[in-house]
């Protein structure tokens, strides 16, 4: 059997110009064009969401440790060159300040401000000259270095709320549906900083322009010896 036919139609299917026609080639373009669309809008969707979560968990750190710090300074707060412990202004809730020694050995009185500039929250520390003591100096007013906690605040005029001695037990005040905000706390204000002995510090977060808003809450509540008079100090 001769295989020359055989042959010569392989020679005449590879000298064939056949192939896809212009209109079935538009529209595997058109197809592959969608689904290279859609692939990247997923992709920089999951991207994008990524990136939040990641803001959101880094802020979430910054936010509790600040949290955590401000509980500890205020809970050993106890009398500086002043009457009393606390020189805030209990009407200024974006502002707290109060004395507080130091864990050195020996110890130093430091004076402690927490406040909010823009939407950041900083934390000033000015630390006596001298140790062991009353008469404490070098604390009479904030010439400490400062340090930004944490930014993105979205209630700056509003993060702490100062509750008076001797008063009813704080609780959680209803739900208020018109506010971001799904706790608020009630307490009894205090008639003066001689009289304030808890604070509540609660924050609203948001990383970015685009996240919502997260809130966090503290509670930082006096020791009850530090009501106790201290010698040296002076009003």
């Amino acid at each position: 059997m001769s295989k020359e036919p055989t042959f010569r139609r392989r020679i005449a299917a590879i000298k064939r110009e056949g192939g896809f026609t212009l209109i079935e080639m538009l529209v595997v373009m058109t197809l592959l064009g969608i689904t290279m669309a859609m692939f990247a809008g997923t992709f920089s969707s999951v991207t994008n969401r990524s990136s939040q979560v990641q803001g959101q968990n880094i802020g979430m750190t910054e936010v509790r440790g600040a949290l955590n710090q401000i509980v500890n300074d205020f809970r050993d707060a106890s009398y500086g060159p002043k009457a009393t412990p606390i020189i805030s202004d209990p009407s200024n809730h974006s502002l707290f300040s109060f004395y507080s020694p130091d864990r050195m050995q020996p110890a130093h009185m430091r004076r402690i401000t927490y406040w909010v500039q823009g939407t950041s929250l900083m934390r000033q520390v000015t630390t006596s000259t001298n140790t062991d003591g009353p008469p404490w100096t070098g604390v009479g007013s904030d010439t400490g270095p400062t340090l930004t906690l944490f930014s993105g605040i979205t209630n700056p005029t509003n993060i702490f709320q100062y509750c008076g001695q001797n008063t009813t037990e704080m609780g959680l005040a209803p739900t208020n549906p018109t506010s971001p905000q799904p706790i608020t706390w009630q307490c009894t204000a205090p008639t003066s900083t001689s009289t304030l002995n808890t604070v509540v510090v609660q924050v609203g977060v948001a990383t970015n322009s685009a996240s919502p808003a997260y809130y966090y809450g503290a509670v930082a509540t006096l020791r009850s010896t530090v009501n106790q008079a201290q010698t040296g100090a002076s009003s």
